[in-house]
């Protein structure tokens, strides 16, 4: 008998789960697509009566759209550990018949897939409630929905139009984004309660930490940041770095950590389990 994982049995861990938590994770949809539809309005009466040549709208939303899905996102994977909030909730998910992986697995892809899949009908949804809206208050003018091809240039270079100029920076930004996902999916097996915000605390006393260590070790090695500024500029240019390497670069080793991340997660909510039962 495969004790890691079975298809099955995972099934049934995932339907579990979707069918106790419903009710809140309708709720949840339904808020999400309430502020999508208010922003986007907000935004629409704003640019149609004037509507700026100096203004690309759609880049506008794309930018909201882009922000929305950031901070709800981070919001919601706070929530990783919400099977073990109280003694109740707790007791269930301990008796549930299935491996410590099939558990943290069926968690992990409701908080990051789950929410993806979520967001973008919420996001359609609130699209075609504006552009209904907007044209029936604007008769005279041509309401267009959102394109989402615009969201970042397939080629190298600067395109205007596009949210980011080309792939390499896209996916440079989505792979912080993940990593800060897994921040907060790590914080949630420690903090089983108001999760986000002590994560949030934790996070934000590490990075000033961090900052103020390389402060002062900066200038206790080069007496200030202008000899510093010339070691590093010296470097960058005997190396000939691109802005495309740079972020090639800094995808690669967020995304060693953001898997770190989920892998410390994992193995912090085994041990939870395994304590809990003791």
């Amino acid at each position: 008998m495969n004790d890691t994982f079975n298809a099955k049995r995972f099934g049934f861990v995932f339907r579990k789960d979707m069918l106790e938590n419903g009710k809140q994770y309708t709720r949840l949809f339904l808020t999400m697509l309430g502020v999508m539809t208010i922003l986007f309005l907000w935004q629409s009466f704003d640019y149609y009566p004037s509507r700026s040549h100096y203004r690309d709208f759609n880049v506008d939303l794309l930018t909201s759209a882009s922000i929305l899905f950031a901070i709800l996102g981070i919001l919601f994977v706070s929530t990783f550990m919400s099977p073990m909030s109280d003694k109740t909730k707790r007791i269930a998910y301990l008796t549930c018949p299935a491996s410590h992986f099939e558990k943290a697995l069926s968690r992990w892809l409701i908080v990051t897939a789950g929410y993806i899949v979520a967001f973008f009908v919420a996001l359609w949804i609130a699209d075609a409630l504006r552009v209904g809206i907007c044209a029936t208050r604007y008769p005279d003018i041509d309401v267009k929905f959102l394109d989402l091809g615009k969201l970042f240039h397939p080629g190298d270079g600067f395109a205007k139009g596009y949210l980011f100029d080309n792939a390499s920076v896209f996916i440079c930004v989505l792979s912080a984004y993940l990593l800060i996902q897994s921040l907060f999916i790590l914080g949630a097996t420690f903090f089983e309660k108001a999760a986000f915000v002590k994560t949030f605390i934790a996070v934000s006393v590490i990075v000033l930490a961090f900052i103020f260590i390389c402060r002062w070790t900066i200038l206790l090695s080069y007496g200030d940041f202008y000899g510093f500024e010339q070691v590093l500029d010296s470097f960058i240019d005997g190396n000939e770095i691109t802005p495309k390497q740079a972020a090639v670069a800094a995808t690669s080793v967020m995304s060693v950590f953001t898997l770190t991340n989920w892998t410390l997660a994992f193995c912090k909510l085994r041990e939870s389990e395994i304590t809990q039962r003791l």
